[in-house]
């Protein structure tokens, strides 16, 4: 997790280590711990559902887990980003940004990323994010992000597919894209 705190400092740190991020009580999961039943390379194919929504009440943001219910609209609220850590985010958050990352020794071999696949062998065998939105302060999808800029910094080992926002790009589902790539990069 990285944020830009008031004074324009970016502070970053892995999973749950920020000092910023508060985990809710009996959170059932938390950044950086790895989630159980995977998928099955071209089987079944497992989700997670989170959102990041503004809590009204106390201008904090929110991390909520949707796909297993919950008592908040269907939604478990996992943790959230005190309001006091943020400057121009008192309305909205001009940016978000969900990102993956390995990392490993200058003399090692790197893990795999995602399912371990190549982000072109797509639905059921490389990893995706799914029905990625936004939405505007009345809880309506917005819809003018159509042009998210893709990044990789190691090509050769890891890869991203072209972001596909709406079904007539691939009519199974809208607004994804796929990523990942085999273990056994080196520096």
């Amino acid at each position: 997790m990285f944020q830009t705190t008031k004074d324009g400092t970016i502070k970053g740190c892995y999973n749950d280590y920020c000092p910023g991020f508060v985990i809710a009580n009996g959170s059932n999961l938390l950044p950086g711990q790895g989630l159980a039943p995977l998928s099955n390379y071209g089987g079944e194919t497992r989700y997670i559902t989170v959102r990041i929504k503004k809590d009204e009440k106390t201008g904090d943001w929110s991390l909520y887990r949707e796909d297993q219910g919950g008592p908040i609209g269907g939604m478990t609220l996992l943790g959230w980003w005190p309001q006091s850590l943020f400057k121009s985010l008192s309305d909205r958050a001009n940016v978000i940004q969900w990102t993956g990352e390995v990392n490993y020794q200058y003399n090692e071999t790197g893990p795999s990323m995602g399912s371990g696949h190549f982000s072109d062998e797509h639905e059921g065998k490389a990893a995706i994010f799914s029905e990625v939105y936004g939405f505007d302060g009345f809880g309506s999808i917005y819809n003018n992000y159509y042009n998210p800029i893709p990044f990789v910094d190691k090509s050769e080992c890891y890869n991203i597919s072209p972001w596909y926002g709406s079904v007539v790009d691939k009519p199974k589902r809208s607004h994804h894209f796929f990523y990942g790539g085999p273990s056994g990069c080196s520096h």
